[in-house]
């Protein structure tokens, strides 16, 4: 799994759960029927339900529209026609968790990363495996640049499960983030001793040899992880990255060019790729690689403009 900017959304999909909900038993008692029966609800001062049965039915009926309509937006990946029917159905019930996971998803296809990251958090708060947000839930608070939030997240999420060798190389890259290097490489060795075959550990071992310019280790390092997963897109970025800072082009050009092939919408790859075109005075290419990169994450517009504006009166190649 590409592991600097690349993480995907890890979102669990209670399958028993939600086939409960949306499938009606052997008694045809409605998936929202079952819930209201099992949902405590308010009482009047003598202690008797204060909703009727025609009530409890309608109620029932309401939830059964909205969970369909969620479900039925969903899988057609209407994401804006999905968001309030389960935003509605998650109010409904706070304490199924389940909810809140479809909810954060759908924020997270929106691109609505703060409203993402919050869904997450409250349902590390109410389900009985918190760690199933992670990544996602830094992953989002990564989007809005709040990264002490997103190392928080990955932390409560290995305090949880310590050994899961993947929620320890999220508290590793978590740390990456926020140039901890001491602390991003106790985490991935860490995980390389859970599991030794930890591949996105080894390649983060890697790029922290590239920040500190550590070129033959960064090179070697990935070179590794590449005897063994050839198609490692982060491998192939640092190998790239490590030939091009020791002035080896051609070689720089093989690793970062298949990384582009393996990975067509990641920014760092373009990126790398134009500043080699430029530094080989291929200047068409370069821009066309810079133009990619800006429209890929146009966030990171600021470290992409410098090479925009030094191509600028450049005809980018089709």
């Amino acid at each position: 799994m590409p592991a600097i900017l690349r993480l995907t959304l890890a979102v669990t999909t209670l399958a028993v759960f939600w086939l409960a909900l949306f499938v009606s038993n052997a008694g045809n008692t409605s998936p929202a029927a079952a819930l209201v029966a099992a949902t405590p609800g308010p009482a009047d001062a003598a202690g008797a339900p204060a909703a009727t049965a025609a009530e409890s039915e309608a109620d029932a009926a309401r939830i059964d529209s909205l969970l369909v309509e969620s479900r039925d937006a969903f899988a057609s990946s209407r994401w804006q026609d999905a968001l309030e029917p389960t935003k509605a159905i998650a109010a409904r019930f706070p304490g199924q968790h389940v909810y809140l996971a479809r909810l954060a998803e759908i924020y997270n296809k929106l691109e609505r990363p703060a409203d993402e990251a919050a869904t997450w958090e409250l349902f590390m708060d109410r389900a009985p495996l918190p760690a199933e947000a992670c990544p996602a839930v830094g992953n989002a608070y990564r989007r809005i640049g709040k990264y002490d939030l997103a190392l928080k997240a990955f932390e409560r999420c290995f305090d949880a499960d310590r050994k899961n060798a993947e929620l320890a190389f999220f508290v590793g890259l978590g740390n990456e983030w926020l140039t901890r290097f001491g602390a991003a490489e106790e985490f991935y060795q860490r995980a390389i001793s859970i599991a030794t075959t930890h591949f996105d550990s080894e390649v983060g071992l890697a790029r922290l040899r590239l920040h500190r310019n550590q070129l033959a280790e960064a090179l070697a390092r990935a070179s590794a992880v590449l005897k063994k997963s050839p198609k490692h897109v982060d491998a192939l970025l640092v190998a790239g990255l490590a030939e091009q800072r020791a002035g080896h082009r051609a070689e720089a050009r093989v690793h970062l060019e298949r990384a582009a092939t393996l990975s067509k919408d990641y920014f760092d790859v373009h990126l790398a790729l134009g500043v080699l075109d430029y530094s080989e005075s291929r200047f068409p290419e370069a821009r066309r690689r810079f133009e990619i990169a800006n429209t890929l994450d146009p966030k990171r517009t600021d470290e992409v403009r410098v090479w925009l504006e030094r191509t600028a009166k450049v005809k980018a190649t089709s």
